[in-house]
């Protein structure tokens, strides 16, 4: 991971995030996000998980799931309302998966996932500065 990349999410810290429908095209199991940081720093992403008080709770592969539920899910909505309002307290890129975990308020975690090889998050900083889940330039 490049210092940069890790000094660069440190400076979100103390930001709040706007949520937004990603450029993915959404269908049941897939939920691609935006998540604009008041820095203005852009993150798009396909593939991420929410832990709430130690627990997973929603996550994109829920997106337009029903599971017996009176109503399927909305995940880029239920994202929206849970990190509303919420600041980030830390972030932090893993070296090894290149996933991305952002602590927020409430007790509550946004893990972007990195699931494959190729390109399934991208972060645009407002430097110019732009980083790919696959390390690509």
């Amino acid at each position: 991971m490049p210092a940069s990349l890790q000094a660069a999410l440190s400076e979100l810290v103390k930001s709040s995030v706007v949520v937004s429908p990603g450029n993915g095209f959404p269908q049941p199991g897939q939920a691609s996000v935006s998540l604009l940081f008041i820095n203005g720093t852009r993150l798009q992403t396909e593939y991420w998980r929410l832990i709430e008080n130690g627990a997973a709770s929603y996550s994109s592969f829920d997106h337009q799931q029903k599971y017996g539920l009176p109503a399927t899910i909305d995940a880029v909505e239920e994202l929206r309302n849970r990190l509303s309002g919420k600041t980030v307290m830390d972030a932090l890129h893993d070296q090894e998966t290149g996933d991305l975990v952002f602590t927020f308020t409430g007790s509550t975690k946004l893990q972007i996932l990195n699931v494959t090889g190729y390109e399934i998050w991208e972060l645009r900083f407002p430097s110019g500065a732009v980083e790919y889940s696959n390390y690509a330039k």
